[in-house]
């Protein structure tokens, strides 16, 4: 008579361990490299902006730096929001765009805000004119030399729409609408 080997269930139980340790390895894997992709995009996106506070500090009336924003239109500007030496606040706009590998140029606009309409003024405006939208931010921004306010919201039609506003007169300038 033939002896039969009798299935043993340690066996299974064992590759069913391996299975999921290496799962588990793999989703830890994925993880990390996400995070390190988060991490090396954010910093990307930020790099500048120590050196746009030197360059706005020395070239404007800026003392001391309140904010750094970072806008992209037809042209990259970080713009440095700060407070001059008298108290009165203001925006700098940087804008370096590269001419060789090894020039930039720098090109960088101020504007005071006693010359602007404030951001207050400008979102009860906004508000004003779009009854049914979610409001997400507002930001100063920069478009062929024009300092502007860009308004981001969701209209009443699920769409993401940037308005700018004139910083002098809060008078619309454009406005972009994404659908979803």
């Amino acid at each position: 008579m033939m002896e039969t080997k009798r299935f043993s269930r340690s066996i299974e139980h064992s590759r069913i361990r391996y299975a999921i340790f290496g799962i588990g390895i793999l989703l830890l894997l994925a993880i990390g490299y996400s995070l390190y992709l988060y991490v090396s995009i954010m910093q990307g996106k930020t790099e500048t902006f120590s050196e746009s506070e030197e360059i706005a500090i020395k070239e404007t009336p800026i003392e001391k730096v309140s904010t750094v924003y970072r806008y992209h239109g037809a042209s990259r500007y970080d713009i440095v929001a700060g407070v001059e030496p008298n108290g009165d606040e203001g925006f700098a706009f940087v804008q370096k765009t590269k001419i060789t590998d090894e020039q930039e140029q720098l090109n960088i606009s101020y504007v005071s805000k006693q010359n602007t309409i404030s951001k207050d003024q400008v979102l009860s405006k906004w508000r004003n004119n779009c009854q049914g939208c979610d409001f997400e931010k507002i930001t100063p921004a920069m478009d062929n030399q024009k300092p502007l306010w860009e308004i981001t919201y969701y209209d009443a039609q699920s769409r993401y729409v940037f308005d700018y506003y004139y910083m002098k007169n809060a008078e619309k300038y454009e406005q972009y609408r994404f659908k979803q």
